[in-house]
């Protein structure tokens, strides 16, 4: 590995362990929140309380104009390139710009919330909900730009602790509130508040690394808003195809569906958040990727590796929740929600695509400035989406939407990979990919049987069962030559600074490089 491969390497395993704790805590935090919101409210409040926050979050996507992407690539190209001033100016512009699109479009929400609420929820009683909820739009910009200046800084914490911030406040807020007889009203007040007081002290956090970066250009605006748009444009232009699909999706399941199929299907995405988890990690590659040049050596070795070991851990993960998804949203959420388990399946599906870089895709193209690859494969995944969505849904209901985003990634992914692979120059070790598939099915094979026929409480049928399934597949793994001997070497390289949870890698890694000393040597 080279040098400057290591030192990539380092840095993303640093940034990846902040933004895998801080993730993994304030996600934490934030299921017990929402498991204790849906308890006090029930599934028809619960779904009620769901499309009151599905406008704001949408409008927050529709301003970015991919000036987030360009905020974090300048920032770590111009930092690696010794340019700090350049970077400065960089994120003093993306700032003033989201600040300025951000009050626009809060003024728009806030005006129109009579027209959102009749037909984009078709729930009139959401009106003034929406008019209060569209406050989120400014300070929940400013939380996801504060996120992406923090990674271009390679200050991973920057984003880890406002995230914690966010989601210590709503949790102890929200419920608060609810037991106080605000109902609705109170969880959506703790949501909103949460995001403003997470937004004024990451700010007085990121105003302590951005000065030490040196003075921005004076008249640095026009041209660095050249920059960003020309670079974030396509990404935005690919991302409407998202912005058209959620409203379309909100629009059709308040049509066709009730609160209580509704609140199911939050649950179950809220618990999708247990997976998405893993993936976070990976989120430092982004910057990585604009660190190296494209069609390079370094790159194609960051990304075969980063899909191998992504898919060590996203893969598995996805089958055991899939299989204890019934006892998992009951030892949560309890009886309420008798088809948030279907749902949470069915939605697993996607991650099953890790071992061909679904995963991966989006910080490559983006790190590297293809962007206009992105833009395909967004477009592509919207044309294969609507239609199959707007039939299925009719028909089938939330599962229906489900499957239509499965086929739809399906496709896109395949695309993108090819892409890769052709364009790009990259490789997947699709013998890798499958002995990962191989592997984590086998390992599920105990699993069936035991959940199936033994008579456990909740609780003890998902540890047992959970314990069981990492026994079996990390002993699986040395056994079909899924690891090697390269890579402990490169994960104990990359994760022995990771001081707070080393203890546990190492005893697995050691575990694993035993095993491959007997499966592989002997």
């Amino acid at each position: 590995m080279s040098d400057n491969l290591k030192e990539i390497a380092e840095d993303s395993a640093r940034g990846g362990f902040f933004l895998f704790s801080g993730s993994f805590v304030s996600l934490l935090i934030l299921a017990v929140g929402s498991i204790l919101i849906a308890r006090l409210l029930g599934q028809d409040n619960y779904g009620l309380y769901s499309l009151a926050i599905v406008a704001p979050q949408l409008l927050v996507n529709s301003l970015d104009f991919g000036i987030n992407y360009a905020i974090t690539r300048f920032t770590a190209k111009y930092r690696s390139e010794g340019k700090k001033d350049l970077a400065a100016s960089i994120l003093k512009t993306g700032f003033i710009l989201k600040l300025i699109i951000g009050v626009t479009v809060f003024c728009i929400c806030f005006v129109f919330s009579n027209f959102i609420a009749i037909y984009f929820t078709n729930r009139i009683e959401l009106s003034p909900f929406i008019k209060f909820t569209s406050l989120l739009i400014i300070f929940q910009t400013i939380f996801n730009s504060l996120g992406s200046a923090f990674m271009g800084l390679d200050k991973m914490e920057g984003t880890a602790l406002t995230s914690f911030i966010q989601a210590t406040v709503k949790t102890a807020l929200s419920p608060l509130l609810i037991l106080l007889g605000l109902g609705i009203f109170g969880a959506l007040t703790g949501h909103v508040l949460s995001y403003i007081v997470a937004s004024v002290l990451g700010g007085l956090l990121f105003m302590r690394f951005y000065r030490k970066l040196g003075n921005p250009s004076k008249d640095g605006l026009t041209s660095d808003s050249k920059v960003i748009f020309n670079y974030g444009i396509p990404i935005y232009a690919a991302g409407l195809f998202g912005l058209i699909i959620s409203p379309f999706q909100t629009i059709i399941l308040a049509h066709f569906c009730s609160n209580a199929e509704i609140g199911n299907y939050a649950v179950a995405t809220l618990l999708l958040s247990m997976l998405t988890i893993l993936t976070v990690p990976f989120g430092v590659l982004f910057p990585a990727y604009s660190k190296v040049s494209s069609g390079s050596d370094e790159l194609k070795r960051i990304f075969k590796r980063s899909i191998k070991y992504s898919s060590l851990i996203v893969v598995p993960s996805a089958l055991i929740i899939a299989i204890l998804s019934k006892q998992i949203v009951q030892i949560l959420y309890g009886p309420d929600f008798p088809l948030a388990p279907l749902y949470l399946q069915l939605s697993l599906l996607t991650y099953f695509f890790a071992g061909f870089g679904s995963i991966i895709f989006i910080d490559l193209f983006t790190g590297i400035g293809e962007t206009k690859i992105y833009f395909k494969a967004n477009a592509i995944n919207f044309f294969v989406f609507l239609p199959l969505a707007f039939i299925l849904i009719i028909f089938y209901g939330v599962p229906g939407l489900i499957i239509s985003g499965i086929i739809s990634g399906l496709v896109s992914t395949l695309y993108q990979l090819n892409i890769a692979i052709k364009k790009v120059g990259t490789t997947l070790d699709f013998k890798a990919s499958l002995k990962i598939y191989l592997t984590s099915f086998i390992s599920a094979v105990p699993v069936l049987l035991i959940v199936n026929k033994l008579t456990l409480s909740n609780i003890t049928s998902l540890v047992i069962n959970s314990l069981l399934f990492l026994f079996v597949y990390l002993t699986l793994l040395p056994l079909v030559r899924a690891i090697n001997p390269i890579d402990i070497e490169n994960l104990t390289m990359m994760l022995k600074k990771i001081k707070i949870i080393w203890p546990i890698l190492k005893f697995i890694l050691d575990y694993e490089s035993k095993l491959i000393a007997r499966f592989q040597n002997g």
